[in-house]
């Protein structure tokens, strides 16, 4: 989720915000808002219940390799608990990002870890993603880097320069936000919206309602669906989920 001391209080005027209405668990969450009596740090371990925010920008996710190619993902897992089927499949541009700032910053990591430095992740989170070399050409606009989202991003996914609309347009196909999602399906719990789908927002200030469409086949590279909401974007939540439920 975002970091809630860059929203608080001048973007999240309500603690509320943070619940999807229509999320299965909103009865609870509302509950804990409600005895939360001030305590921010609740807060902040909860912005992400309802909706997800990966803080880069993502154009390329429908190329997928299976999980255990990449050391992020065994990572997580060591850190989070939990268990996944490494065998099953993830976007390469989402996970090859993870990878790059995990290689690039590893003792920035280790320390955040061994609890030296409780801030050392947040210098991690935002930066750009160097693409390992493995997976050079699944970055922004095919090139090497993932990156960070900030106002103005939009101008490095722009092909054609003269073109004046191109930069609206890029605009509004980059994603911020989405309802939280996960491989369990329509009816997994961290599926706000059944029988499946979610409200994307996207830089530009519209939302729209993506329907998230199963994929039998969990091998399956041509994934269907429309981005980010597409199954193998589900089982990289899914990683992050397992130890966190």
């Amino acid at each position: 989720g975002p970091q809630v001391s860059t929203l608080y209080p001048e973007y999240l005027t309500d603690p509320y915000i943070i619940i999807c209405p229509s999320d299965p668990s909103y009865s609870n969450m509302k509950k804990r808002l409600d005895d939360a009596n001030g305590d921010l740090v609740r807060l902040c371990e909860w912005v992400d219940e309802s909706y997800a925010y990966f803080g880069w920008v993502f154009d390329r996710l429908k190329p997928a390799a299976p999980a255990n190619q990449f050391t992020i993902v065994s990572v997580l897992i060591a850190l989070l608990g939990g268990s996944f089927d490494t065998s099953q499949l993830v976007p390469i541009q989402l996970a090859a990002a993870l990878d790059g700032l995990y290689q690039a910053n590893t003792g920035l990591v280790t320390a955040y870890v061994n609890h030296s430095d409780p801030t050392a992740l947040m210098k991690v989170m935002d930066q750009d993603a160097p693409l390992p070399a493995t997976w050079a050409g699944y970055g922004n606009g095919g090139g090497n880097t993932v990156y960070r989202l900030r106002e103005g991003i939009e101008r490095f996914l722009i092909t054609d320069i003269n073109n004046p609309a191109a930069s609206n347009n890029a605009q509004s196909s980059v994603w911020i936000m989405l309802d939280t999602f996960s491989a369990g399906g329509a009816a997994g719990d961290l599926f706000n919206h059944i029988p499946g789908g979610c409200n994307v927002l996207y830089m530009d200030g519209h939302v729209e309602f993506i329907r998230y469409i199963p994929d039998p086949n969990v091998l399956d590279n041509d994934v269907p669906g429309t981005e980010p909401v597409i199954s193998t974007v589900a089982n990289m939540v899914s990683v992050i989920a397992a130890g966190s439920q």
